[in-house]
């Protein structure tokens, strides 16, 4: 999957939560609801996390040679973290806001609009969390994965805001029910904070250059078991993950006595064979083969 598909989503996705900002604001001016002011909160954190995503999104396909000879991979984790962090903040203050109407519950009035706004934004939010998520099980990217969440936490929230509105709406005068406003806001917090918590377990693994997982090295010791009389002998074995790629190292040692040509035959059928078993599994690696400091002397050798 290109880097412009991903892209092309996260600019619509900022595009479609921008369009929603100004309604939003408009009805939590008009209405005295803290649940719709709590999704305006998480409306707000939406678009400044989708307009970090297609920035993102945007400089790391961008930017694979010369000083970044690897891409910008890292900086996906970083934005995921960033996201996380001004989440925190809106959770902060909608909860403050959620806790005085506990103390103090009233009615809702002049949520018409805000009814129109949260239908509006769970029905977008849902499409938009399936297209993210497809593509982040294609592409392997941390930062599209932290969009499909985002819209997944949005169109729940958002649907809470629309049914505790709908009651109250209708049950205006049932003072017990004024209740259910502060817990509407509490419900959308709630995913706030799993969301924070996704996105900082993710993005500091994966800050940490983690190692390729289990399933991972067991598709490469399958390959060099099969290949196992292509090299004289196997060193180290390293491997590493950031921001959706994976890199194998394999150290081996070949026979002093093989042509270069045959030595660069059994390295390309190996690397290839590495690179089917992960893109069998839908994952993309990067392969070297270092040959072993003492095969290299015995091949310089030789060739002297």
């Amino acid at each position: 999957m290109s880097g412009s598909a991903s892209q092309k989503l996260s600019f619509q996705a900022m595009i479609f939560t921008a369009c929603l900002f100004p309604f939003y604001i408009l009805a939590a001016t008009l209405t005295n609801s803290a649940a719709i002011l709590t999704d305006l909160l998480a409306t707000s954190f939406d678009l400044t996390a989708l307009t970090a995503c297609w920035l993102v999104l945007k400089l790391a396909h961008n930017a694979h040679a010369g000083k970044y000879a690897y891409g910008l991979g890292k900086l996906e984790n970083l934005a995921e973290l960033m996201i996380a962090l001004l989440q925190t903040i809106l959770v902060v203050i909608a909860g403050t806001r959620a806790i005085i109407r506990v103390m103090h519950p009233e009615g809702v009035d002049g949520a018409e609009l805000g009814l129109f706004v949260a239908a509006l934004a769970v029905i977008g939010n849902v499409i938009l969390n399936r297209k993210a998520t497809r593509l982040a099980h294609e592409t392997h990217s941390p930062v599209l994965a932290a969009q499909a969440r985002v819209h997944l936490v949005s169109a729940i929230a958002s649907g809470s805001v629309f049914t505790v509105t709908v009651i109250l709406s209708i049950f205006n005068d049932i003072p017990i029910l004024y209740y259910l406003d502060p817990m509407g806001s509490f419900v959308v917090i709630g995913f706030m904070i799993y969301n924070i918590y996704a996105m900082l377990s993710n993005s500091v693994a994966s800050l940490l250059d983690q190692a390729i997982d289990e399933a991972g090295q067991l598709r490469i010791l399958k390959v060099l078991t099969t290949h196992f009389d292509d090299f004289d002998e196997l060193g180290d074995i390293r491997t590493r993950q950031f921001g959706g790629k994976m890199f194998v190292e394999l150290h081996l040692g070949f026979e002093s006595d093989w042509t270069v040509a045959h030595a660069r035959a059994v390295v390309a059928k190996l690397t290839e064979s590495v690179k089917r078993e992960f893109r069998e599994a839908g994952d993309e690696v990067d392969v070297s083969i270092v040959l072993m400091p003492g095969h290299a002397a015995a091949a310089e050798a030789t060739t002297a």
